[in-house]
């Protein structure tokens, strides 16, 4: 009996260090993920550094949760935030939207202001281009004047990674403005080049 526990040992202990390093702990995974996220900037940090982009996000009140799987993917939302004129019967909001395929970064950043409010749209136009310019800011990009205009008046624009769409009220839902960031092959975290 004695000899089938030692044998029992003996061959655990030589699987154990067959197996080679111990799994990393997460607190030394998430050291790495700093580490890693520490050398992006620009648009490489704002889509690789998904709890870092959440809490520039959130400086501005829109309550994300965290970035969590979903529908084969990953995502995280909030609370829409009044965006003009209290007062009015339904005021205009506007709501935050993260989505990636990958836990580790993001693939879109979509700003959706909801004008139910037509008679104080410029008013919130114009909050959604400071939102939004200072949520680059956050990161050290520069917000173009095209896209800040085109926000500003209502406007189209494609111009990637930034794209303004004008989504008309239709069935009863009111007009939507869509400002979306979208991360290309040049703002791939993958490829370890800085933007910005």
């Amino acid at each position: 009996m004695k000899f089938a526990v030692a044998l029992t040992l003996i061959l655990g202990s030589a699987m154990l260090a067959g197996c080679g390093k111990p799994a990393p702990s997460v607190r030394e995974q998430e050291a790495a993920q700093t580490a890693s996220v520490a050398t992006l900037s620009g648009w490489d940090r704002l889509f690789g550094a998904p709890q870092e982009t959440i809490g520039a996000i959130n400086q501005a009140g829109f309550a994300l949760g965290a970035y969590a799987a979903k529908d084969g993917g990953f995502t995280a939302t909030g609370q829409p935030r009044m965006f003009s004129n209290s007062n009015a019967a339904k005021p205009n909001t506007t709501s935050v939207a993260v989505t990636g395929k990958t836990a580790t970064a993001i693939d879109t950043v979509t700003y959706a202001l909801t004008l139910t409010d037509p008679v104080d749209a410029t008013t919130a136009r114009m909050r959604l281009a400071q939102t939004v310019g200072e949520f680059l800011g956050r990161f050290k990009i520069k917000a173009s004047p095209d896209l800040l205009r085109a926000i500003r008046l209502g406007q189209p624009l494609d111009a990637a990674p930034a794209k303004v769409a004008i989504v008309p009220s239709t069935n009863g839902a009111p007009e939507r403005i869509d400002v979306t960031f979208t991360r290309s092959p040049a703002t791939n975290p993958a490829n370890n080049k800085t933007q910005g």
